[in-house]
């Protein structure tokens, strides 16, 4: 899994709150650490909340370690995106995926 990076993640200044997240893309094997205001998703990506305000470079780096050191991306890799019936639209089906995404989510909460 590729990670990359919004350089303006300890400068950019936002009216309101700020909320990092991550978005991670298992279909292209990517994942972009950003900030983005609330309601911005991409459906066929898992978002995780990571920090509610700016991060310091030292914070980031402590990011990029628990990322490139968590072994858990081939559940997240096998995700299944398809259409839920019992739902009337695209998502991701039930899977060990979701367990592997709330650890990572956790991972790094913590290092933030």
């Amino acid at each position: 899994m590729e990670l990359s990076i919004d350089q303006d993640l300890t400068t950019r200044y936002a009216e309101g709150d700020w909320i990092i997240t991550l978005t991670v893309h298992p279909l292209h094997g990517t994942a972009r650490l950003a900030w983005n205001p609330e309601g911005l998703q991409d459906p066929e990506t898992f978002s995780l909340r990571v920090s509610p305000k700016p991060l310091t470079k030292k914070a980031i780096a402590r990011v990029e370690e628990v990322f490139t050191s968590y072994d858990g991306f081939d559940d997240i890799e096998a995700a299944e995106w398809s259409y839920l019936h019992n739902q009337s639209r695209l998502g991701w089906e039930n899977g060990p995926w979701w367990e592997a995404i709330d650890e990572l989510s956790y991972l790094l909460r913590e290092a933030a």
